[in-house]
């Protein structure tokens, strides 16, 4: 399979594309009702405060909001490949392989699980219990709350979670379909714009 085929399954999976269960959140009232939390963005003079952290964006102009790239998550960018991965992070704890699929293996970390495809980065999951994420050198605590609040309202609604994407990077936030409590937060590449 090509490269790019396999980023767009891994892609597809990772947000649980399921046809039927998705929809924008600006069409859904039900998915808004749920998930209609004040908007950080909304903050004056770029102070947000999550809980009692307090997060100030560097060189904006009062009053614009936080522009959120999702350029890196825990230092990791989907870009990178193996050897800017040890760089940045170093000798994984472990390293998972599947003997089904030979290019593909998982490096995890304390902090999170990186996957690699052909020694590139796929995506890098964070786990709840890592306590917090790290997106665009901001850290912030893994609770939906805080993450809601803080990355504004989501690009698209699944019955697993939310997703919030820009340009080809995405970050899907997995949400308990019953308590609505963060599972884990995954950042990955999309296949489209």
């Amino acid at each position: 399979m090509k490269r790019l085929s396999k980023w767009w399954l891994i892609g597809a999976a990772a947000i649980g594309l399921t046809g039927a269960s998705w929809s924008s959140a600006e069409d859904s009232p039900v998915a808004l009702d749920k998930l209609s939390y004040p908007s950080a963005m909304a903050a004056t003079d770029q102070t947000v405060t999550v809980g009692t952290a307090v997060y100030q964006e560097a060189g904006t102009a009062v009053g614009e909001p936080i522009k959120w790239t999702f350029e890196r998550v825990n230092g990791i960018s989907v870009t990178d490949d193996l050897k800017t991965l040890y760089e940045l992070k170093g000798k994984p704890k472990a390293e998972e392989t599947d003997p089904l699929f030979k290019d593909e293996r998982t490096f995890v970390y304390d902090d999170c699980r990186i996957g690699l495809y052909d020694n590139f980065v796929q995506y890098v999951m964070v786990p709840v219990q890592a306590g917090t994420i790290e997106i665009d050198g901001k850290k912030l605590a893994m609770k939906a709350d805080t993450l809601r609040q803080t990355l504004g309202v989501p690009d698209w609604t699944g019955e697993d979670g939310i997703v919030y994407k820009r340009g080809q990077r995405a970050l899907k936030l997995f949400l308990d379909e019953h308590t609505g409590k963060l599972l884990s937060v995954h950042y990955f590449h999309t296949a489209t714009d």
